[in-house]
């Protein structure tokens, strides 16, 4: 039984995938299994998956009818053996020594999951990030369940970096007791579209999880994608956020029915907002007419749990652009949206 299983989704990256399994085949802790999950890929990757596999013994190819990122790395949790679990997006690379700094980690303090940190990566820039002020290991309920709420919304991180960060939720840093998802039948739920399936994934990990540890070791290289699943125009939006919204109305009812995430909740809708306004009502791609646009914007805005979000979230943990598209829809106001969006600039540049 190997010691750690990396779990690859592949879809359509030629391009960068030598790149990503490079960086497998070559980490320091040799004793890793890497299952190459080909989810229906129309260009040369299963080829590349196959010349793999039979140059490494380490490595194990499953070819499938493409079915979303989420069902693949299903797939891949299903026929792994390791000890532990990790996760790799095709078009990113691991730090060679990933694999044995969270080995290490894990077992030195005995918990069901280790966090890393990641580079950012922008073209030719390189950004740190890091998740956490220090590093831990926790084993208290307290102090993992603020661990969820950053999970949800990062400006509810209870001892923040000092310098802004992304990918809380990201599984592609957190290595995990295999045993740990089995007995609690943790895995990715299809059902949300590839999109916030990784937030869910990890808030299930810390819901359940008896401890936690992190280190302040990077070991993930996270390449920014301009045209990526969450970037680009989705005529499927709002029915999207409602999958997301009953998703976390269940895990809350189970996991936090004392309230106690109802606010970090608050915060992650109007973030879904603001990503309806700019990958939605207000893309350039959008075919409907503008009149009829924001007569949805406002009727929208009108509908739960955006009306209640937008009056019960704590304004001081949004970003600055979202405390004023929070007063907008309060005032249930779609052209004061559409001049904010279109006379000040892009949402992320207000």
């Amino acid at each position: 039984m190997p010691k750690i299983s990396i779990i690859v989704p592949i879809y359509n990256v030629e391009k960068y995938l030598v790149r990503c399994v490079d960086s497998l085949i070559n980490q320091t802790l040799r004793d890793i299994e890497i299952l190459l999950v080909d989810d229906g890929s129309p260009d040369a990757c299963p080829d590349i998956c196959d010349r793999y596999a039979r140059q490494d013994e380490r490595i194990k190819v499953i070819h499938k009818e493409n079915g979303g990122v989420s069902a693949a790395r299903n797939d891949g949790l299903l026929a792994a053996t390791g000890d532990w679990v990790i996760f790799c997006d095709s078009d990113d690379w691991m730090e060679l020594d990933a694999c044995k700094e969270l080995y290490e980690a894990g077992v030195e303090n005995d918990v069901d999951v280790v966090i890393g940190e990641i580079n950012r990566i922008k073209g030719n820039e390189i950004i740190h990030n890091r998740f956490f002020a220090d590093e831990f290991v926790y084993r208290e309920r307290e102090m993992i369940d603020k661990l969820v709420a950053a999970d949800i919304y990062q400006n509810y991180c209870s001892n923040p970096p000092s310098t802004p960060t992304i990918g809380y939720g990201g599984p592609w840093n957190k290595l995990v007791k295999r045993a740990f998802l089995i007995e609690n039948n943790i895995c990715f739920d299809i059902n949300l579209l590839g999109i916030f399936d990784d937030i869910f994934y990890t808030a299930y990990i810390y819901a359940n999880a008896a401890s936690a540890a992190y280190i302040q070791k990077p070991v993930y290289n996270y390449v920014v994608v301009p045209t990526s699943i969450t970037k680009s125009y989705k005529a499927n939006t709002l029915d999207i956020n409602r999958r997301i919204f009953n998703a976390f109305e269940d895990f809350k009812d189970k996991y936090a029915p004392n309230g106690n995430l109802d606010r970090p909740y608050d915060a992650m809708v109007i973030r879904r907002f603001e990503e309806a306004l700019r990958l939605y009502f207000f893309s350039k791609k959008n075919p409907k007419k503008m009149k009829e646009r924001l007569k949805e914007l406002k009727d929208t805005m009108y509908q739960e749990p955006y009306a209640s979000a937008a009056g019960n979230v704590e304004r001081e943990k949004l970003l600055s652009h979202q405390k004023r598209i929070v007063t907008l829809m309060n005032k249930k106001c779609a052209l004061g949206l559409w001049i904010l969006y279109f006379i000040k600039g892009k949402l992320g540049k207000i």
